[in-house]
């Protein structure tokens, strides 16, 4: 009888971490099918898409290690572009869309889009003056040009912000 309840409990808890590695998997935007069912995670790096049982223990290493949420989050081991990525993707799409409007806040040390751009980047609501201020003093490093490309005005400002 113990046997047996050992066995189901073992099946039910392999069968979980599968399903839970896929639906992971389809959360953090990565393609299953090139890293089969187990998910992206240090399993998907060692075993690949091999099918059957191999996927079980690809899910096993990334449940045992909880490498997995860190390349959910980060978009580390074959996990996509990541949570931390995305937050990255909005304020890249935010400053492209919004570069006139951003320069001229930025050139005044305040405004809506700046504001914005401190949200998007996570600036605490205290530190954002001083923030602002920098920016504004380092308006020329970061808008080199009348036609910079939106990614270098984000890595400027990263830059001078120390982030």
């Amino acid at each position: 009888m113990m046997k047996k309840w050992v066995t189901v409990s073992l099946t039910v808890a392999v069968s979980l971490m599968v399903a839970s590695s896929g639906f992971a998997a389809q959360v953090s935007g990565f393609d299953k099918n090139n890293y089969g069912p187990a998910g992206c995670g240090l399993g998907s790096m060692i075993f690949g898409n091999q099918p059957g049982i191999v996927q079980v223990i690809a899910a096993t290493t990334n449940g045992t290690f909880g490498n997995q949420t860190f390349g959910i989050t980060f978009g580390t081991s074959n996990c996509g572009a990541g949570i931390v990525s995305a937050s990255n993707d909005k304020l890249n799409n935010f400053v492209s869309a919004n570069m006139d409007t951003l320069a001229q806040d930025m050139s005044r040390g305040s405004g809506e889009t700046l504001t914005a751009v401190a949200e998007l980047m996570a600036i605490p609501q205290d530190s954002r003056p001083a923030a602002y201020a920098k920016l504004q003093e380092n308006f020329s490093a970061i808008f080199t040009s009348e036609n910079v490309e939106s990614a270098k005005v984000v890595d400027q400002m990263t830059m001078v912000l120390g982030l």
